[in-house]
This record gives structure tokens, C-alpha cells and sequence, in this order.
């Protein structure tokens, strides 16, 4: 089971957020998770869970996301904040509130084979909006560029990973997918990402991505896109970066 989680933080007066402080939180998660459960998460190079932080300046809110990719990570993070009124930020020496915390959005991955592969007619494309820094890591070097065949990457590996249900299990297919994509269109920008007091740099804004290929890789790709706003994309998810919003064009 696949879940959305999310909440409105409140920092202190004349404190502002950032999506950096993604970092920050994700120690603050830590330190609630039992002993056990998080020196497992800390042992996995793609961890089950992903989390985010952005203001949304219509709303006057910041909002905090959490995806968990298993059933048992799911339900501990739920228990766990449904009864947290705030969370104390060690490097910043102060506590922010946690109000509103809620399941968003849930699925699994038959639910998402099923919503592709059941229709009569393969989706054609997709939008994906980058709301954090997002960037990848290939030969121990840093990528800042929207590959889309590392996109893709990412996002297989997570579903290998934590859908076992739906397996993808074809050596090529990576190189298949990200062949098939094209961008249609794009408002990239640069952008960089605190770590520990050390700077990342990758890119946000909005891509369109339109799906070329056979019929089923077509149907792969729009399962992979509306799975990325669980998985996350990228390096990083844990800390806050990679964040993705995702539309697919189903009925074009």
C-alpha cells in the first residue's frame, strides 16, 4: 500500500520555511522511529518513504508531504504523527507545530496496473511538476539534467523494490522507456538544496513528457508517472528533495 500523508506546519513567529528544511525533519522523524526501525531505514540505499516540504503562497500554509511505499511504514508514520502536536528542530533550536495531519491519497500497485493496463486506450503523455530540487547520481557524479531515461530509472527501481505484486523484470527495460519519452515542453530552472550545511544542485518547474513505443510500454510509463508522486524522483527523497507532482493524459 502506497500512501500520501500530509500536514500544515506553523514555525515561529519570524521564522520562515524552506524546502531544505526537509532535511531538518526527516531528523526530527528519526528520532521518534523505534531503535530497531530506523537503523533498518538507515541501511537502505532506496528507503520505503519520501518527504517533502514547500509553502504554498495562495494558501499562506506550509505544507509538509510524507509517501510510504509499505504497508508496515505506513502504518507506523500514522500512528506516530496523528498524535504529535509538533516536532522539536535540533539544528535550528526550536519546535514547529503539526496541525492537520492526514491520509491525502492511498493506492497500491495492482490498483495502478489495473487504472493503465485495463482501459481500452494506452495514456499518450504526462506533466510532471518537480516541487523540490531534484537530481540524480550516475559513475559517483551529479546530475542536474532531467534525463528522461534516469527518470525513468528511478522510478523502476523503487517499483522493483516495493511492488511485488507487478513485477517489470525485463534487463532493457529502462533503456526501452526512456527511449519512448519525448519532451513536448518544459520551465526548468536551476535550483540548489541545503544538505548539512553543503549545497546540491539540480533543477524544479514543469515537464511534459509525451510517450511514443508499442502499446503496453505506453501503459508502463503512465503507471511509473502516477506512482512518482509516492516514490519520488531522484537522490535524496528521504531529505526532501526529488518531490513530483504528477498528471497523466489519459484520454488524449
Amino acid at each position: 500500500m502506497f500512501r500520501q500523508f500530509e500536514a500544515e506546519l506553523v514555525l515561529p513567529a519570524g521564522e520562515r520555511s524552506s524546502p531544505a528544511m526537509g532535511s531538518l525533519l526527516h531528523g526530527a522523524l528519526m528520532e521518534r522511529f523505534p531503535a530497531d526501525v530506523a537503523e533498518f531505514l538507515h541501511t537502505q540505499n532506496l528507503r520505503p518513504y519520501s518527504q517533502s516540504v514547500r509553502y504554498e503562497k495562495e494558501a499562506g500554509r506550509t505544507l509538509w508531504r510524507i509517501n510510504t511505499l509499505t504497508e508496515e511504514l505506513g502504518t507506523l508514520i500514522a500512528g506516530m504523527l496523528s498524535e504529535t502536536r509538533e516536532l522539536f528542530l535540533r539544528q535550528k533550536g526550536y519546535a514547529i507545530a503539526v496541525q492537520d495531519f492526514h491520509c491525502a491519497a492511498e493506492t497500491d500497485d495492482t490498483a495502478l496496473a489495473d487504472l493503465y493496463f485495463l482501459p481500452d486506450r494506452a495514456p499518450r503523455g504526462a506533466e510532471l511538476t518537480f516541487r523540490t530540487t531534484t537530481a540524480f547520481k550516475r559513475d559517483g557524479q551529479y546530475v542536474l539534467l532531467p534525463e528522461l531515461y534516469l527518470i525513468v530509472q528511478s522510478l523502476l527501481a523503487r517499483w522493483a523494490l516495493y511492488c511485488p505484486r507487478v513485477r517489470m523484470d525485463e534487463e532493457t527495460l529502462p533503456q526501452q522507456l526512456g527511449a519512448a519519452c519525448q519532451i513536448s515542453q518544459y520551465a526548468l530552472h536551476t535550483a540548489g538544496f541545503s544538505v548539512d550545511g553543503h549545497s546540491l544542485r539540480g533543477f524544479r518547474g514543469m515537464l511534459s513528457v509525451r510517450f511514443a513505443g508499442t502499446d503496453s510500454v505506453r501503459r508502463i510509463l503512465g503507471m511509473l508517472m502516477e506512482f512518482a508522486p509516492y516514490a519520488g524522483v531522484g537522490i535524496k527523497t528521504a531529505l526532501g528533495m526529488g518531490a513530483v507532482d504528477a498528471d497523466v493524459w489519459k484520454g488524449r
